[in-house]
């Protein structure tokens, strides 16, 4: 199946994810902010021995997935990037708009998480935007 990303289908993009992970990993993944501590896990996995180009379309899935915790926590909304002003400067057509205004870009997020690793973290990344930028946690400089 092929899907053009969109606001209408975002949902749609980031519920492929799940059969995928049950399967591989034996994670049920249930939208909650928890579930993303799961997905980092599963992003380090995947960087061991994979390139982003054969993995991009799992990494687009993420990153709904990802979005869609966002929409289902925060109240947060799927946005064209281009209707929130920034189609030039991310790597997705779809962005989220928070309650308050604010747009964050969870695939580029994903993309992020699985280039350079564990300082991407997704679990850091939705409680930096739910809660006012916590401190990260000490680095343990381990890839």
């Amino acid at each position: 199946m092929v899907l053009t990303p969109s606001p209408e289908n975002a949902a749609e993009i980031a519920a492929l994810l799940l059969p995928f992970v049950e399967s591989n990993y034996g994670y049920t993944l249930d939208y909650t902010p928890a579930s993303l501590g799961q997905l980092d896990g599963i992003v380090d996995d995947l960087r061991r021995d994979q390139h982003f180009e054969q993995l991009q379309p799992l990494l687009f899935s993420m990153g709904c997935y990802v979005g869609e915790v966002f929409v289902r926590t925060e109240q947060g909304r799927w946005r064209t990037a281009e209707s929130m002003g920034l189609p030039a400067v991310t790597s997705s057509p779809v962005m989220i708009e928070l309650p308050d205004g604010r747009g964050c870009n969870p695939v580029g997020r994903v993309y992020k998480r699985f280039r350079k690793g564990r300082e991407e973290d997704l679990a850091w990344f939705y409680r930096a935007l739910t809660t006012g930028a916590p401190e990260r946690a000490p680095s343990t400089n381990e890839e």
